[in-house]
């Protein structure tokens, strides 16, 4: 049967054009559809050379485009599909990512899924297929239903999956004595020699038959392993194949760790899955999770999923940018429409116009490379960077920025450009060496991706550019205890640690509380978060370099207490343009609540919005209109309002071995252990379901011969709590280690005469 698809009945202009129009319809008519010009003879929305314009004089983005459908592109019969697949990747954003990109060669249909976070697959068909009803039915999809060739694996759940693989392997690992940093750093590199095989970066299935040869010789593996290690690291090769050369820091070395035979089997089932569409949003936490026994240092980042980052992305990053790209791209439409009109009036025979339609068209390139320059050189720093998910979006972000501006200029009449923007436009700090060398891996793996989902090849010599942009120390505090220095970057992003002033002391030890309370002076009041230390580097980067815009996920009670100074010195500073005053966040499985701020240089005009919705502006307190930071206790409530105990240790007891305590026999004093034995709630008791928590409180004066006359509760604090204060640097807590660290005495008694009492949870 003769084959044609969708000539939308136009005279043709060229000899491909005129091929294409002879193709005639009887594939539509075999699926009861319609060619484009019968459909939408105007092609909005249905059309033939989609994207062909006077001013490039090209065949168009694709031979075929319907909207929300697909993007249709033809080759000869017999060539090589994978050039006509490329050019419909390049130009997908320009034809509004369709679902399907089907390409042709008049013997045989690919179909490949384009959609966002689901694994990618093909459907083949070969002309004789067509009397095969159930590969007919999928051309009938494609036009009339894509949704149902969608996959039904997510790139989340492969990853998943994976990670759990990997986990396993690591346990085994490190249950044989080894490093967990060598056992990660070597786990890293089986990954991606996963992902470089199903990229084609490791040529003919490469790894896959390593895995196969060791599986037949378990004690073989460690030597063949090392030695494709040591081909990647240099380039060279493993019999007659040739190696490119990886180089980036992962393949520093060729060691390797050997591996039983049920390791390899465990491998290999791993590397049966297609790594190519691993999600690098999410690998580089799910494998942190499985792989490091600790799962992050005390300062090391937290998850975050896409969605969450892109809160701070999009109005950081991608807003401002495409607001400038519009202004540059009408003036340059301005320029191209008077050179335009300056070659029509040359053709006429009016003099000088020739150099001044030459003028127009230099101004408008010149402001097409200006922006491109500038785009080129922009920079972007997480501080707090921990398994890369803010750097690999950012870099999305500015590659498909520089990706839709190169199309849009295409059609304005400029030369499209190949992307330049890579792994170098990112920088991050992070505490945790594991962490940020999976900052690297998942910034390698993204920016393959996306150089391979967009149609072009990637970069060679090396294919792994040197990532030293992602520093591995503290982001707050020198070892000599000074303050730490933060890069020049253009904007400052990320999730600093979730970690409240009173955890400060318990997980990051006495010293290094008040070293960093000492480095950083009276900028930051010394019972705040954590987080404040991060924001305040955030106004000292806005006030003091190059730095235009901060977007930070900080803790829901930035906003008062002794985080608020931190917040004035933001708006006193700086402009707070967005924020997310109360938004769900996932921290190592666990719901939390968050507030999300985004502040620029003052004198800025870019849109204010506050939880989405326009506003004027947004003070210290994350609020917009009265300016309730600034309000000023009340002296009439002085004497009645306090802050509540603070333990400084763990008192807490559970109820089921408190009640066993409150049945015992009296005590030598004679008392029974109710007087020190009390149940114990928060906010989250009252608003969830009760813990049943109690807690041992021997008030704010007993003396430790008395407390220890309570004998089961005071047994308890001496092996439980005492180990923990010791070496606390406040004397109170030291010498007084059976106490409360703060017992509020003034509290205690201003509610003994009362009966009744109001309390409130901490903001």
């Amino acid at each position: 049967m003769q084959l044609t698809l969708l000539a939308n009945g136009t005279p043709p202009t060229s000899p491909s054009a005129l091929r294409r129009s002879r193709i005639s319809r009887d594939l539509c008519e075999l699926l009861g559809e319609q060619a484009p010009t019968d459909a939408d003879p105007k092609g909005e929305w249905y059309a033939f050379e989609k994207g062909a314009t006077k001013t490039t004089g090209g065949e168009g983005w694709a031979d075929v485009w319907k909207r929300g459908r697909f993007g249709w592109e033809y080759k000869s019969r017999g060539k090589d599909l994978r050039a006509a697949y490329a050019q419909l990747q390049r130009y997908a954003p320009a034809l509004e990512n369709p679902p399907l990109l089907i390409i042709c060669d008049l013997a045989r249909f690919e179909i490949h899924t384009n959609w966002t976070n689901t694994v990618s697959h093909t459907y083949e068909i070969r002309l004789d297929d067509l009397a095969d009803s159930r590969k007919l039915r999928w051309l009938k999809w494609a036009f009339t239903d894509p949704e149902q060739l969608k996959p039904g694996l997510t790139r989340q759940t492969l990853t998943e999956q994976a990670a759990a693989e990997f986990a396993r392997l690591a346990q085994r690992l490190r249950d044989r004595g080894h490093l967990s940093q060598t056992v990660t750093h070597f786990i890293n590199r089986l990954v991606f020699c996963m992902f470089a095989e199903d990229v084609d970066l490791l040529p003919g299935k490469m790894f896959g038959r390593m895995l196969e040869s060791a599986a037949r010789s378990p004690s073989e593996f460690e030597a063949l392993t090392s030695s494709l290690f040591a081909a990647m690291r240099a380039g060279g090769r493993i019999g007659f194949e040739r190696v490119d050369w990886f180089n980036g820091g992962l393949f520093d070395d060729d060691n390797a760790l050997p591996l039983t035979r049920d390791d390899i089997a465990l491998v290999r089932v791993a590397a049966a899955r297609d790594w190519a569409e691993i999600d690098p949003s999410i690998f580089g936490t799910l494998f942190e999770r499985g792989l490091d026994p600790d799962k992050r240092s005390q300062l090391g980042a937290h998850y975050t999923d896409r969605d969450k980052i892109m809160l701070i992305v999009e109005p950081v990053i991608i807003r401002p940018w495409l607001a400038e790209w519009k202004a540059t791209r009408a003036e340059i439409e301005r320029l191209m429409r008077q050179a335009e009109i300056a070659g029509d009036l040359d053709r006429a025979g009016r003099r000088g116009q020739a150099a001044q339609r030459t003028r127009l068209m230099n101004e408008a390139n010149a402001l097409y490379r200006g922006f491109l320059d500038r785009l080129r050189a922009f920079r972007v720093l997480d501080p707090a960077c921990g398994s890369g998910n803010f750097l690999y979006l950012a870099l999305l972000a500015l590659k498909d920025i520089e990706h839709r501006v190169a199309i849009e200029a295409e059609t304005l009449g400029l030369a499209r450009e190949f992307p330049r923007i890579g792994p170098e436009a990112v920088e991050g700090i992070e505490i945790n060496p594991y962490a940020a060398e999976l900052a690297r891996v998942t910034v390698w793996i993204g920016e393959i991706q996306w150089m391979r989902r967009n149609g072009f090849d990637v970069g060679r010599n090396p294919i792994l550019k040197p990532l030293d942009t992602i520093e591995c120390r503290d982001a707050i505090l020198n070892p000599d205890g000074t303050e730490a220095h933060w890069p020049d970057a253009d904007v400052v992003i990320g999730n600093a640690p979730f970690l409240g002033d009173r955890r400060m002391i318990g997980l990051l030890g006495e010293p290094y509380v008040f070293a960093l309370r000492a480095a950083y002076g009276d900028r930051i009041p010394g019972r705040s978060d954590l987080v404040c230390y991060w924001v305040a580097k955030g106004v000292d980067a806005i006030e003091n370099s190059d730095s235009e815009r901060i977007g930070l996920v900080t803790t829901n009670s930035i906003s008062g207490g002794n985080n608020l100074p931190t917040l004035r010195r933001v708006t006193n500073r700086a402009r707070i343009f967005e924020a997310w005053t109360d938004e769900p966040w996932v921290v190592e499985g666990a719901a939390v609540r968050v507030a999300i701020i985004c502040f620029e240089k003052k004198g800025a005009t870019h849109p204010v919005r506050l939880d989405g919705v326009q506003s004027v502006s947004i003070g210290p307190d994350l609020a917009d209109g009265f300016p309730f930071a600034n309000a000023v206790p009340l002296q009439t409530n002085r004497g009645v309002s306090f802050i509540g105990t603070q333990k400084n240790g763990p008192f807490d007891v559970a109820g089921e071995l408190a009640r066993v305590w409150l049945t015992l026999p009296l005590n030598p004093n004679g008392r029974p252990n109710a007087d020190v034995v009390r149940p114990w709630t928060n906010g989250s008791g009252l608003v969830r379901r009760d813990e049943d928590r109690w807690v041992v409180d021997f008030g704010t004066e007993l003396a430790e011969h008395d407390a220890a006359l309570y004998e089961a509760p005071f047994r308890y604090v001496f092996e439980h709590v005492r180990p923990t204060r010791l070496h606390l640097r406040r004397t109170w807590h030291r010498t007084k280690w059976w106490l409360h660290g703060d017992p509020r005495p003034a509290l205690r008694r201003a509610v003994a005469s009362n009966s009744r009492f109001i309390a409130t949870t901490g903001l």
